[in-house]
């Protein structure tokens, strides 16, 4: 091997990985665990017009998890769908399953259309009061 071909082969190991937001970086595939569980969008805005609220997705070049919930102040979220990220290894939101599927749960309860069955298990003392159900 000569030294002009060592130097180039040292050159392509740095070469940095592709941008997550750019085109390249969404048609790369992304294998977690985690995203088998839920349904697995093409991007934000799509699972956005096609999702209700409550519901968990992902994109391909994401490696975290969203739920749809609803923007209720500010300008940047409008009064329209917002997506609300869980990213692994953070410590606000946990991104762990459990905790993923409680808020999605409770923006169901609050906004969409859960069952007594989730109220009765996930449902705040308000939410069980709406629904008529008992609560300690």
């Amino acid at each position: 091997m000569r030294i002009v071909e060592s130097l180039e082969s040292m050159n392509e190991s740095r070469r940095v990985s592709p941008v997550y937001g750019s085109k390249e970086g969404t048609k790369r595939d992304v294998k977690k665990s985690f995203k088998g569980k839920v349904r697995n969008y093409s991007s934000i805005r799509a699972a956005l017009s096609d999702g209700k609220y409550g519901d968990i997705f992902t994109t391909r070049a994401a490696g975290r998890l969203y739920v749809i919930s609803k923007g209720k102040w500010g300008a940047k979220s409008g009064r329209g769908k917002i997506a609300k990220g869980f990213t692994p290894g953070s410590a606000t939101p946990s991104a762990k399953w459990d905790s993923v599927k409680k808020h999605a749960v409770r923006t169901k309860l609050r906004y969409g259309d859960a069952s007594d069955k989730l109220a009765e298990k996930y449902g705040s003392r308000s939410i069980k009061k709406e629904r008529g159900l008992k609560y300690k």
